[in-house]
């Protein structure tokens, strides 16, 4: 396994600039400790600006040793001072303690250490504040945490918390205890730093006293959820746990409501909220994560070459996690995201999450061990239980409250297709109204993207595409999957996005008025509830913009996860061999169109996987293309033919639904240039901006359930620069209010041949609508209306009306007909749909750009 693939940053500064390590005693068991690679530089960077002064939570010998140790290894400044050491331990470590020696190496611009210790007799801070005044460089309080042990924190002490100290403050000998036992495990942390002349320019006429205890108080706080967050929260017995969610406010609200309404006794519906918190509430145990941990290090060093990490990203998630308690919202493309996210947190010093899991997976095994590991499990349809929705809201709101990571897919299933799936907003609803009810101050999402080169469930998600019922989870599926170990699935990308902050997307989209937003009142009966209003200030009003907000924040992370999304090889590859509808394509027009993809993915600010950074688009040249089309050769995915010189790549029409979710996963980089591109193509040669401009917002609107837009630009302005950037590509001549032909004649058509797909199975299931539902008729079953158009693309596409396979897409075809019912052009009544208009379908029909074959 690659140290990629281990997730071990190996603790280099950017610049690369590593001292040898430190000859000594205790070197051996320090140089295996963990640490964020950009560390060194960030506090190198504090260095040349002013003095550093390290701030740790409690008295340590071996605290002190590692941080001496971390400096002279990436050598920056040494330690010259330390306040809150005992006398006798400060005469072992060799570090002078006075407050004499401690003042002349700040004032010298040398590093220091303060420990803050519960209630210092003699606080050093005060004193620093008064030094600072009078200092030209700024002073730099930088927390540091050192963690040996992940044994987690429990409300109710242990004998060994009893007798060595409990986890956050052991004593010393707990603390050796645990530093030869766990070393390997050890990681360190620098956090962010206070600067201290900014804090004394902000409040100028406070005494030195007073903003030393209020620098004292947050350094405190940032120490202290910086190690709550490694080593989570206190545990709670399960009782515990079960007693204090129903004991929620709304819950109990929704109970009484129910009882009342139905006349049921409360006892009974009381007894169903508690069945239904057993079925929904994980039973995490970091023990337990602990041990699956080491297992799955050896599972996936068998089934990827290896791991890529954002680690840059990642250090900006381990930040956040200070502020506010996280919500990772990952893209959800297989099984195996379940786990690799919590696999990759914890051995970066992180608390897993609770992973919102679908109860499909909770049977027999694999319920219980996903409880333990930290799964809660919720049904994906609860339209009408309004105590279940009351129990799992009080649940979330649990886990808020006590700083649990959480973890849920945006999407809500898997993605068959390889992009994106439209978001859901469910759980972002409970989310938003637990930050409303004060769970916590803020609440900070975590856009994530999980990508694979090559995908375990790539066959059974092209047979589902193709029309086959998806398998129900089973125990005899999970033996089957042994078989996988002995196979090799190339590499896996895990890539952060920025962290988005609850509270400033609702104070920038509401201003002041996100102050008067409400929690949901689905908990309330419908005899508590007042009519619909939209007045200024009514409850109403406030539940719309709350709504709104929802919508708004969820749209944000799903295009926070396309931004992540990892631009592999095969992805490159693939979209250049499948948009291609003749037989077969050489060589040199492959590298011809990959240099063109990878062009227009840089130029909108994509995240490239790492070979591909300096490597050739031409697959006759050594690197990761020609590498990515070898394995699709190798994999019976393409064939390569050579003819007159040239090597030909080919790929079976059977095969190319497989290829086809490696196009996806890239596809959204590509799409604002490829609609306008079909827009053009469309209206022909010459054709008024206006006309392209027109065709192009029909088209955006049409395929607004297949991928997803940037988020707060308006269509015009991405028209405009999409435009633009066509005529700098040479694909298209605007000139006088018109369109013409550019001079680089091959670009319009490939790009636009990206979204044939879309366009000819959004057009059969237009056809097939009009013929199955005329206008009058009786209602028929929305799955009898996609087996048949499913049917009608394969006459199609057999009898050559349709140029490619992979346009016969059943999640394809479920999106164009929801489309239909969410334009009003069908109706649709208890799963049934019928003919809305006339007009409708043939202007949908209409909307469709013809694409020469």
């Amino acid at each position: 396994m690659t140290d990629a693939q281990e997730p071990r940053p190996d603790g280099d500064a950017p610049s690369g600039a590593v001292h040898p390590a430190p000859r000594g005693l205790l070197s051996r068991w320090f140089e295996p400790v963990r640490l964020e690679r950009d560390a060194p530089g960030e506090v190198a960077a504090l260095a040349a600006r002013g003095s550093l002064v390290f701030v740790m939570r409690s008295a340590g010998l071996l605290n002190f040793l590692y941080l001496r140790f971390f400096l002279r290894r990436h050598g920056l400044p040494p330690l010259r001072a330390a306040q809150g050491f005992p006398r006798a331990v400060a005469w072992v470590a060799r570090i002078r303690s006075s407050r004499r020696a401690f003042r002349e190496a700040v004032a010298t611009g040398e590093a220091s250490l303060v420990f803050l210790g519960r209630r210092p007799r003699r606080d050093p801070l005060p004193g620093l504040v008064l030094l600072q005044r009078s200092l030209p460089r700024p002073v730099f309080l930088v927390p540091v945490l050192l963690v040996w042990s992940r044994r987690a924190q429990k409300l109710r002490p242990s004998v060994w918390d009893v007798l060595f100290g409990a986890p956050e403050a052991p004593s010393a000998f707990a603390n050796a205890i645990a530093f030869l036992r766990s070393y390997r495990q050890a990681f360190f942390e620098v956090g962010r730093p206070i600067e201290l002349a900014a804090r004394i320019a902000e409040r100028p006429g406070d005494p030195d006293g007073s903003l030393a205890r209020r620098v004292r108080g947050v350094l405190h706080q940032r120490l202290a959820r910086a190690f709550r967050a490694a080593v989570g929260p206190p545990l709670k017995a399960p009782s515990r746990v079960r007693e204090k969610v129903l004991r929620d406010r709304s819950l109990r609200a929704t109970v009484d409501a129910v009882a009342r309404e139905s006349g049921r006794p409360r006892a009974s519906v009381l007894a169903d909220a508690e069945k239904d918190l057993l079925e929904i509430a994980s039973r995490y145990d970091p023990v337990f994560v602990r041990i699956a941990r080491a297992l799955l290090t050896w599972v996936f060093g068998r089934l990827y070459t290896s791991v890529e990490v954002d680690e840059e990203g990642l250090a900006r998630v381990k930040r956040a996690a200070v502020d506010a308690p996280l919500v990772f919202c990952p893209s959800h493309k297989s099984h195996v995201d379940y786990l690799v996210l919590s696999w990759l947190l914890y051995g970066h010093g992180m608390t897993p999450p609770h992973i919102a899991a679908g109860v499909n997976l909770a049977f027999w095994p694999i319920g219980a061990i996903a409880r333990r590991g930290g799964a809660f499990f919720i049904r994906r349809k609860v339209k009408g239980d309004r105590v279940y929705t009351a129990v799992l809201r009080a649940y979330v709101k649990h886990l808020l409250r006590d700083r649990f990571p959480q973890e849920f897919y945006l999407e809500g299933g898997r993605s068959r297709t390889g992009k994106l799936l439209f978001p859901k907003t469910g759980l972002v609803s409970m989310e938003v109204d637990a930050w409303l009810d004060g769970a916590a101050d803020d609440v900070v999402f975590v856009p994530v993207a999980i990508d694979y080169e090559k995908l375990i469930e790539a066959s059974s998600y092209a047979k589902e595409l193709s029309g086959a019922e998806k398998k129900k989870e089973s125990l005899r599926g999970l033996l089957g999957v042994a078989r996988i170990l002995f196979r090799r699935y190339e590499r896996l990308h895990v890539q952060f996005e920025e962290p988005i902050s609850l509270k400033e997307a609702a104070r920038a989209r509401l201003g002041e008025g996100a102050a008067d937003l409400s929690v949901d009142d689905s908990w309330a009966g419908e005899a508590d509830r007042t009519a619909s209003s939209l007045e200024p200030g009514s409850r109403s009003a406030s539940a719309e913009a709350k709504r709104r907000l929802v919508q708004a924040t969820a749209n944000r992370i799903a295009y926070g996860i396309s931004r992540a999304v990892t631009i592999t090889p095969v992805g490159l590859v693939a979209a250049v061999l499948l948009s291609h509808v003749r037989r077969g394509i050489g060589a040199s027009e492959v590298a011809r169109r990959v240099e063109l993809l990878r062009y227009v993915a840089a130029a909108g600010g994509a995240r490239f996987s790492r070979d591909l950074q300096g490597a050739p688009s031409d697959p006759r040249e050594p690197g990761p293309i020609a590498d990515a089309l070898r394995g699709l050769v190798r994999g019976g995915l393409a064939r390569a033919e050579t003819a007159a010189g040239e090597t030909i790549y080919l790929v079976d029409d059977e095969k190319r639904p497989v290829l086809d979710y490696h196009r996806n996963a890239v596809i959204h980089r590509f799409v604002s240039p490829a609609l306008v591109a079909a827009a053009a193509r469309s209206a022909g040669p010459g054709a008024a901006t206006q006309e392209v401009r027109a065709a192009a917002l029909r088209l955006s609107r049409l395929f607004k359930l297949e991928f997803m837009y940037r988020v707060g630009a308006r269509f015009d302005e991405i028209f405009d620069e999409n435009l633009a950037f066509l005529a700098r590509l040479r694909a298209l001549s605007p000139d006088g209010g018109r369109v013409g032909p550019g001079a680089e004649d091959w670009i319009l058509p490939f790009l636009s041949e990206l979204v044939r797909p879309y366009v000819e199975a959004y057009f059969t299931t237009f056809r097939t609508a009009e013929a199955l539902l005329p206008e009058g008729g009786d209602p028929v079953d929305r799955r009898i209306l996609v087996k048949e158009s499913m049917e009608r693309l394969r006459a199609a596409f057999l009898s050559g009306e349709l140029a490619l396979r992979e346009s016969i897409s059943k999640a394809t075809v479920e999106n164009a007909v929801e489309w239909l019912v969410e334009q009003g052009l069908l109706g649709e009544d208890a799963g049934k749909v019928s003919r809305s208009g006339a007009e409708g379908l043939r202007e949908a029909l209409e909307t469709l750009p013809r694409l020469p074959s």
